[in-house]
């Protein structure tokens, strides 16, 4: 489910640097449904892990919070345009901090979570905090950030059990 869900959201960032001329409500057109389908991804993910991990709920919390923000870009994608760079910044920010204090759980690859997490939080606050970055500048740097936490998630699909 994890390589599912990065190989999304690689394929969401490839398709976004193919297209940067394009208007905005196409991207959020692209991300809100993949945001649908990760979101989906990550629930089915938290519950077959209740039993095995004690932090499955999180996982459901993010999945669900996923399928928020998948409903809130389909349901009204010029507004969703607008707000674009502060939605998907906040995403990003919350999925880097969560990167940054998962790395410190002991399991899995703690320099990898912690340098993701940082450049992602990084990414994430440029996108939120810098009003220049509208148009193709601030698509590329969602692809960019999207590339990022995909990769990840391919990587650590591969070391899961």
């Amino acid at each position: 489910m994890v390589l599912i869900k990065g190989i999304i959201m690689v394929l969401l960032a490839i398709l976004i640097f193919m297209s940067p001329a394009d208007a905005l409500l196409t991207y959020a057109m692209y991300i809100g449904i993949g945001f649908g389908i990760t979101g989906i991804v990550r629930i089915v993910q938290g519950f077959q892990a209740k039993g095995t991990l004690p932090h499955w709920g999180s996982i459901v919390f993010e999945g669900v919070m996923d399928i928020i923000l998948s409903f809130i870009l389909l349901a009204h994608p010029g507004l969703t345009a607008a707000a674009l760079p502060f939605i998907m910044g906040f995403w990003g920010a919350m999925f880097g901090f969560m990167l940054i204090i998962d790395s410190f759980s002991g399991t899995g690859s703690m320099g990898m979570k912690l340098i993701s997490g940082i450049l992602i939080v990084i990414l994430a606050f440029v996108i939120m905090f810098n009003p220049i970055m509208m148009g193709m500048t601030m698509a590329v740097w969602i692809a960019v950030m999207l590339m990022i936490a995909g990769i990840y998630n391919v990587i650590v699909s591969f070391s899961l059990k």
